[in-house]
């Protein structure tokens, strides 16, 4: 992350928590514990997560916590391969949220966020990316 400004983005598995080499690499509980510990060193995280408040996990110290209105989709990746014709994308069971762990925050605790909007700034997010990667390659958009 030092390479990035001490920052990153992640939408975390939700799975159970699982060691890797006697280190927990998934697990929400055992995320939000370590992405607390190095936001107080200075990481700062943006996490796409499940808006379940009454999870044990729920980032309670979040600097702040964007709820996104409509049910958010994901599009599926190149290498999967649908069993049938019954296994299409869909949109996620449960409602979204965006959760911001940056101790320099200094906007609002809670907001909300439609899914139109999000996908909006999405597009021009990828639209600045492409250009900084044509920028990168030398062909000047």
């Amino acid at each position: 992350l030092a390479e990035l400004g001490g920052a990153a983005y992640a939408n975390p598995p939700y799975s159970r928590a699982q060691q890797f080499e006697g280190q927990y690499i998934t697990g929400m509980v055992h995320i939000m514990r370590h992405t607390m510990a190095m936001r107080e060193l200075g990481g700062r995280y943006v996490y796409l997560i499940k808006a379940a408040t009454s999870e044990s996990w729920w980032p309670e110290n979040a600097d702040h916590i964007a709820f996104i209105r409509g049910r958010i989709s994901f599009d599926l990746p190149d290498w999967f391969k649908p069993a049938d014709e019954k296994q299409k994308p869909s949109g996620a069971f449960f409602a979204g949220a965006i959760a911001v762990f940056d101790k320099s925050w200094n906007g609002p605790a809670i907001s909300y966020i439609s899914r139109e909007e999000l996908e909006a700034m999405g597009e021009i997010f990828i639209h600045q990316i492409q250009r900084a990667a044509l920028r990168i390659q030398g062909v000047a958009a």
